[in-house]
Order: C-alpha cells, then sequence, then structure tokens
C-alpha cells in the first residue's frame, strides 16, 4: 500500500485535487477552484469571495521556544494574508481560528498569542468572525481561514505565463531560512542577525504590490513564495505548461543573510533558491510591461525568464546550468 510519504505532500495534492467535489448546482459560482493560493467564489456580479486557510502544527513549523507568543499569534495570521495578497488586490475581510492547546498551557501564554493575532489582524483591518478552540494531547495547533473580497478582473492565477515572460521577485529572498538557523543554533541575541530572525518569526503580506499588479493588469501569473524560491517557480511553471530558468547573478541577497552565509561558509544564494517561509510575491511580467512594472513598482526584480515547457527548469550562473528538480519542504516526509 502506498504511503503518503512516498508521494510527498506536492505528489499528494496533485492526485488529490481532481478528485475534490463541486456540485453542478453551484458551478457558475466558482471562479478559482483548489491549486491556486486561496479559492474564488462569485457572491454578485461585481464582488468575488477569496478564501483561503493555513495550519501551523508545533515540531513541524514552529518551536514553542523560536518564538515570544505574540509573534506566533502575529505569524499565523500575516501567513494566510499572504495567501490573499498572492491574488492580486484583495481585500480582507475576516478570519476564523481554530486552535488547539494542552491543558497544562498557562493562560498568559494563550493570551499573548490571541494578543498578537489581534495586533496583526489591526494592522490589515480584518476582523474575527469565531473559530473553534480545542483540547491537545501534546502539543499546539493552529489554523486560520481568511476570507476576502475582491473584483474578479483584478485577480491573478497561477497559471497564465507565456513563454518568454519575465520570472520577478518582489523583494530579497532567503532572509527567513537563515533566521530559521539562527533560531536553531540560540543565536538570537545577535544584534545583526535580527532582520533574519524577524523574516521568519513576523512575515508581512505583500497587498502592496499584489494591489498594483491586480489593479494594473501588469503580472500574467502570481504566487506567494512561502515554498520557496525553486518550489515556487516550479509551481508556477507547471500551472501555465511551462518550464523556466532562473538567474542566480540576479537573485537580490540582503546584507543581513549575505553575512550570515559567510559565517556559514554558504553561498547566500542558495538560501535565496532552496530557502522558504519568506512570503515575497513571485510573479511573472510579459517582457512590453516590465517598463511600466518598474514604473509602479521600482523595487522588484527580474531573476529570469519563463521557459518552453521542454526546455525544463534550471537555474544559471555564466556557464553553469542547475536543473531544478525539487520542490523544497514538503509534509509527510
Amino acid at each position: 500500500m502506498e504511503k503518503l510519504k512516498n508521494l510527498g505532500e506536492f505528489g499528494w495534492l496533485k492526485r488529490l485535487l481532481p478528485q475534490l467535489f463541486w456540485p453542478a448546482s453551484l458551478h457558475s459560482q466558482l471562479c478559482i477552484g483548489p491549486g491556486d493560493d486561496s479559492g474564488v467564489l462569485r457572491i454578485s456580479g461585481q464582488k468575488v469571495l477569496v478564501a483561503t486557510t493555513d495550519a501551523m502544527v508545533e515540531g513541524i513549523h514552529f518551536e514553542r521556544r523560536w518564538f515570544s507568543w505574540r509573534d506566533l499569534g502575529e505569524k499565523i495570521l500575516a501567513v494566510n494574508l499572504s495567501d490573499l495578497a498572492a491574488m492580486g488586490h484583495v481585500k480582507p475581510l475576516a478570519a476564523l481560528v481554530t486552535a488547539g492547546f494542552p491543558g497544562d498551557t498557562p493562560v498568559d501564554n494563550v493570551d499573548k498569542f490571541y494578543q498578537g493575532l489581534e495586533s496583526c489582524a489591526r494592522r490589515w483591518k480584518t476582523g474575527f468572525l469565531g473559530g473553534d478552540t480545542v483540547g491537545s494531547r501534546k502539543g499546539w495547533f493552529l489554523s486560520v481561514t481568511l476570507l476576502g473580497e475582491a473584483s474578479p478582473k483584478e485577480l491573478i492565477r497561477r497559471s497564465g505565463a507565456k513563454a518568454g515572460d519575465y520570472l520577478v521577485t518582489s523583494g530579497p529572498l532567503g532572509l527567513a531560512a537563515a533566521g530559521l538557523e539562527v533560531l536553531q543554533q540560540a543565536k538570537r541575541s545577535t544584534g545583526w542577525t535580527q532582520p533574519l530572525v524577524r523574516a521568519f518569526s513576523r512575515p508581512q503580506p505583500r497587498f502592496d504590490i499584489g494591489r498594483v499588479l491586480g489593479r494594473k493588469h501588469l503580472a500574467t501569473s502570481l504566487m506567494d513564495c512561502s515554498d520557496g524560491l525553486e518550489a515556487s517557480v516550479r509551481l508556477l511553471g507547471e500551472a501555465s505548461a511551462l518550464g523556466a530558468e532562473i538567474s542566480l547573478a540576479d537573485l537580490p541577497i540582503a546584507p543581513a543573510l549575505r553575512r550570515w552565509a559567510d559565517y556559514k561558509g554558504r553561498d547566500p544564494r542558495s538560501y535565496g533558491l532552496k530557502g522558504g517561509e519568506d512570503y515575497e510575491l513571485i510573479f511573472t511580467v510579459s517582457p512590453r510591461l516590465w517598463a511600466s512594472v518598474k514604473k509602479y513598482l521600482p523595487r522588484v526584480k527580474c531573476i529570469g525568464r519563463m521557459l518552453p515547457a521542454k526546455q525544463g527548469f534550471w537555474a544559471y550562473e555564466k556557464n553553469r546550468r542547475i536543473p531544478l528538480t525539487d520542490y523544497g519542504f514538503a509534509h509527510f516526509h
């Protein structure tokens, strides 16, 4: 009997998503089904409901010693907000929060966790509709379902890219992966590593970028980089039946990441290529619109281009080409 660990997370999803039921009576309301950063339902002639959910499990996504309780609350909501930002111009509306705690958890810790949730919700003007609180025999389990609204004309899917489109990132990559290493090695007190730790523990959804891309119709495909650049580029390419190449020389590297990589004796670009949880946006742009993109979003960076499917997925530097065959971290392994 085949095991989940043999399929891996993305293999399982490729098998599962085509089987998910949707009633024929509601077919006219389904705008975007499973497979993008969020699902989308039509609720009126002018507006659609955008919905996403994400979970964090202790021992898989986090260790309590890595976070203040407030930061943990901030992060679980922020990563869901990022999924809305990754759909284009989306207005957050409301969240439902499910949390599982062991019975011996101090009440003060739970209070601080919800204070972090509230702080992030106030920043992004997101309300709470409710949720569920349950007991856990061992660790913490956290899940958020987030609802937003949008005009269907201002949404961008993962599919839609064309061969020759530029591959673009909204900001530097690899900081969160390095921040995780800092926390694992208990080096948080080192001042210059704070940008790395902050990138991991306090991600910021890029609504500013998604809003412009959606309203100005500048991107042909879009997603966030929570799974890492290599995985994100492969997922974007597969959604559009394309390949892609990444220019390693063009990856934006933050000074703190460069310093940490030197300390670890690693190439800083390996963090940008393989690391996850950055929550920057990865998107594709037609070359004819690149000047407009740089006009409205001067800090974004072109890091490659989309290829015909038969050319596959690559990272390159000068005369060296590296095949991209991995999806980074995947559950069930």
